[in-house]
Parts: structure tokens; C-alpha cells; sequence
């Protein structure tokens, strides 16, 4: 068996670039939820890189999940892996399944709008019409459930939400809305197949934010069949939406007034978002980037108190939180602007034979982001777990990319880049609505 050390480096490795939340941590078991929009790929990368560090692991038990996770067991226990789908609640199977419900029932109720040609009320959505308009709409959902399952206040949300459809695309062609069908699954293979072609780490939600499609009967998959890189891809997808043949949409609850907007089309690359510097604390394990207006991204360990994993970036805005940005995105970014990438042996430094030379490369970098005394910066180093080790040393060399690079204009590109991407509207995503 391997010993705990290999596992931890090895498990570290293979959640870099996915959103995790440590939900149990006992003396013999460890729970780890892994968040992303494609459970299947996400376990076949995950166990493949575990494979290649010749760490044995084991299907998780079943009561976790309906979706078989992964178990590590280690000398002192076990560590199990529970994928969950991004978009629901990920506490729980219910979330996962009023996902498949409402977005799937936004698909019936928007299919019925459009074969009567108007706008619909609650009455509309009954047996008959679900049936007899059925060539509207392909999910994966069950019929019984779309009418007579679906929450009352995302009955008013799915009204309001087919109503702003049939006015924004209700004479621009003969359409079929999808969810979990074979079409979907198409145009999702077709980012898959490029990810591998291309070594990116990229996870489907950041692609494509979209829950459901409105495919027209002009619609031809051809040239996503054809492309080999990721902006090309996104290139076709951009054009079919502005040709209104492949129509993406992200779904949220709508309540009053329902809003429908066009996001991610570029043109061209202006720069939208400016930097204006950084907050780097003596007593704390992040680094914020500062954006002009108030917006911020926080870097740091997302992956608990006694995890070496989930390091990466949240924006932060007024309101609310605006979507996460892990390692392998943020080298991606960096990579393209040729940017030398931040290393990915974080966690093997801290727990192996380089932690001195961790204490010093944070110290070094107090040193020129901070004002705190050495005195006081040497003394928090030393007593830091290696949680927080991990998380400020990825920090640090964050920092010293970003402020290492030359030229106002390149470094508020490479800023907007990380922001764009984190709130899945970046050059590396294809183009959606935002149906809220």
C-alpha cells in the first residue's frame, strides 16, 4: 500500500483543477465532494492520474451517491471521492435531481409556447398538449414528473422563462429544445474530444454555462465535428448562435420580470477590466486581485482546513460571488500570453524535503507585498499548517507573475482573461444566453 504521503501528493495532483468541498473529516474516513458538469470525465481523469502514481483505489460506497465515486484507502483510513453534478444543490441527490426537473421543464413549457404560437399561462401545460406537442422538446426527464413534480415557484419561473423565449425566438425559426438528449451529448463530446486534443483542463460548465439548447431544423453539426482547438470550436458555436440555429441557454429562477441576454460574443478583445493592484496579508493564506469598479479575485485553498488541494481564484463583486478559476486554467492563461505557468508541485514541497525553501520563497515574498515586520511574518510562517503553507505559496507566485509583467495594457489583458474566465465569459467559452 501506498503511504499516506504518496496518496496525499497523488490526490492533490488529480483535484488541482476541480471545485472541491470537504464535507467529513474523521480519523478514518475523508469525504471530498468534486463539483463539475461532467461526472464521467471527471472520474475517468481523476482514477487515471491515480493510476499513474500506481495509487490502488476502489468504487466508493454506494449510499454516498447514485453515481459510483472513488476510494482511496490509505494507512489510516480512506478518502472517498463523491462526484456531484455542478449546477444543483451539491449536498444532496435532491439537488441534482430538481436540476434535471426544472431545466427539463423549461423545455416542455418553452416547446408548448412555440407550437401555439403565443405566450402560455399555467393552463397550458397539461397532458394533452405535453403529448401532442411532444416533437417540441427532447429531455431526459420524466413527463409525470415535468407536470406534476415541478415546484410551484419554478412552475411561475418556467411560464415566464418559455414566454421570454417566444419573444426573443419565436419567428426566427422551427426549433426542438434539448436537455440530456443525444444532441447534447454531440455537441459536448465535440468539446471533450478537443480538450484532449489540446492538454486542457477545462471543466464543461466553464465551456459552455448553457442547461438547455433550442436547435433549429437548419441546424449542422459538421463544423464542430471538424474542429481541432477550442477557439475554433467556439467560433462555430458563435456562429450558429447569431444565426440562431444552435441556441445555448443558462437558466436561473425567475421571479417578476424575465430578462434574456446575449454573453460571450466577442468581436474583438478590448479590454473591459483594469488592474489596479493587489491585498497580500501577513495573516492570511490568499491574495486578492484588484479590479477597478470594486471587483476582486481571491486566490486561495478552497479545499479545507487539512487539504492540499482546491487552490484557486473567486470573484468577488458587490452582491455576490462570480464563479471560481482553478490552477490549470489560470497556467492556460498565463501560458498563452507567455507568462511562465505557476508550478503544480506546491503540495509536494511542503510535505516533502523543500518546506525551508517554502518558508523562504513566502518570506521573500512579505518582502515585497507586504509592510508586516519579518519578526512577525517568520513567526506566522513557522506556525502555519500546511494547508495554509500551500495556499500563500501559490499566492505568492501568483503575484509575482502578475506584477512581474511589463506593460499596463498586456497586464490588464491577462487580468481580464482570469476574470472573464472565472464568470464563464471568456474567449475560451462558448457563446450563451442568460435567461434570469
Amino acid at each position: 500500500m501506498a503511504t499516506e504521503s504518496e496518496v496525499l501528493l497523488a490526490l492533490n495532483e488529480a483535484l488541482q483543477d476541480y471545485e472541491t468541498q470537504v464535507v467529513k473529516a474523521t480519523a478514518r474516513v475523508t469525504e471530498i465532494r468534486v463539483i463539475t458538469g461532467d461526472r464521467d470525465g471527471a472520474r475517468s481523469e481523476i482514477q487515471g492520474i491515480l493510476d499513474k502514481n500506481r495509487i490502488r483505489y476502489g468504487p466508493a460506497p454506494a449510499s454516498k451517491s447514485s453515481f459510483t465515486g472513488t476510494q482511496v484507502n490509505t494507512p489510516s483510513g480512506n478518502v472517498q471521492l463523491i462526484y456531484k453534478k455542478k449546477g444543483g444543490s451539491a449536498g444532496s441527490g435532491a439537488g441534482a435531481a430538481l436540476t434535471k426537473l426544472t431545466e427539463s421543464s423549461q423545455c416542455l413549457y418553452a416547446g408548448i409556447a412555440f407550437a401555439l404560437g403565443r405566450h402560455i399561462t399555467n393552463a397550458d401545460i397539461n397532458e394533452e398538449n405535453a403529448k401532442k406537442y411532444s416533437n417540441m422538446y427532447e429531455t431526459d426527464e420524466k413527463l409525470e414528473s415535468m407536470l406534476n413534480d415541478l415546484p410551484d415557484i419554478w412552475i411561475t419561473s418556467s411560464v415566464l422563462g418559455a414566454n421570454k423565449l417566444w419573444d426573443t425566438f419565436g419567428r426566427k425559426g422551427k426549433f426542438v429544445f434539448h436537455r440530456g438528449s443525444k444532441t447534447v451529448d454531440a455537441i459536448e463530446n465535440n468539446f471533450k474530444r478537443i480538450k484532449k486534443i489540446e492538454g486542457v483542463r477545462m471543466d464543461l460548465n466553464k465551456w459552455s454555462p448553457a442547461d438547455i439548447y433550442i436547435v433549429s431544423d437548419k441546424f449542422d453539426i459538421t463544423c464542430l465535428n471538424e474542429e481541432k482547438t477550442i477557439l475554433g470550436l467556439n467560433q462555430c458555436m458563435q456562429e450558429r448562435i447569431e444565426n440562431n440555429t444552435l441556441i445555448g441557454v443558462s437558466l436561473k429562477k425567475i421571479m417578476g420580470t424575465a430578462r434574456i441576454s446575449l454573453k460571450n460574443v466577442f468581436r474583438d478583445m478590448k479590454t473591459t477590466k483594469e488592474y489596479e493592484g493587489y491585498t497580500y496579508s501577513d495573516a492570511s493564506m490568499d491574495a486578492y486581485l484588484n479590479l477597478k469598479g470594486g471587483t476582486k479575485i481571491q486566490f486561495r485553498s478552497f479545499g479545507g482546513p487539512n487539504s492540499l488541494t482546491g487552490w484557486q481564484g473567486e470573484v468577488k463583486g458587490a452582491q455576490a460571488n462570480q464563479g471560481k478559476i482553478s490552477l490549470g486554467p489560470v497556467n492556460m492563461i498565463l501560458k498563452n500570453h507567455g507568462i511562465s505557468i505557476i508550478p503544480t508541485n506546491a503540495a509536494q514541497r511542503v510535505k516533502g524535503r523543500e518546506r525551508q525553501s517554502v518558508y523562504a520563497e513566502i518570506l521573500e515574498g512579505y518582502k515585497k507585498y507586504s509592510r508586516a515586520g519579518k519578526e512577525r511574518v517568520t513567526d506566522v510562517i513557522m506556525k502555519a499548517p500546511d494547508s495554509w503553507l500551500y495556499s500563500k505559496l501559490q499566492a505568492t507566485q501568483l503575484l509575482d507573475r502578475i506584477e512581474g509583467i511589463r506593460g499596463k495594457e498586456k497586464k490588464n489583458q491577462v487580468i481580464e482573461d482570469l476574470y472573464l474566465y472565472a464568470s464563464s465569459q471568456s474567449k475560451y467559452s462558448a457563446a450563451y444566453y442568460k435567461l434570469e
